[in-house]
């Protein structure tokens, strides 16, 4: 591990991560394709059980904001969930997953799209 530890600084990779952490979030113009907005927001109840009602999450407790992520950015992060290839073995994340399995695939790209164009 040393020698990767020794390379974050030969190659600059904090001031990379500083430039892109201090970059403001903006909002994916994309509109949600769940017909209607009681459709919507129904698919997306499923998410405020962690992220809150909001879907601003909660970072002291490592939950994260959904709100104005890109959609194909969301969408993978929960389909590698439901894989469970995303942190495997992390017991905190198990009702995550179960949650995830329950989901149609079909859906995911919705609920992307929602949470994207959430302001």
């Amino acid at each position: 591990m040393e020698p990767y530890a020794k390379q974050v600084v030969q190659f600059g990779l904090d001031d990379v991560a500083a430039y892109f952490a201090a970059q403001k979030r903006t909002v994916t113009p994309v509109a949600a394709r769940c017909r209607g907005d009681r459709a919507r927001r129904a698919a997306a109840a499923q998410c405020t059980l962690c992220h809150g009602a909001s879907g601003k999450g909660d970072p002291s407790k490592g939950v994260p904001d959904l709100t104005g992520q890109p959609p194909g950015y969301l969408k993978s992060q929960m389909l590698l969930f439901k894989a469970d290839k995303r942190s495997p073995g992390d017991a905190q994340l198990k009702a995550v997953k179960a949650l995830m399995a329950t989901i149609p695939d079909e859906q995911l790209a919705d609920l992307a799209a929602y949470w994207s164009s959430v302001r």
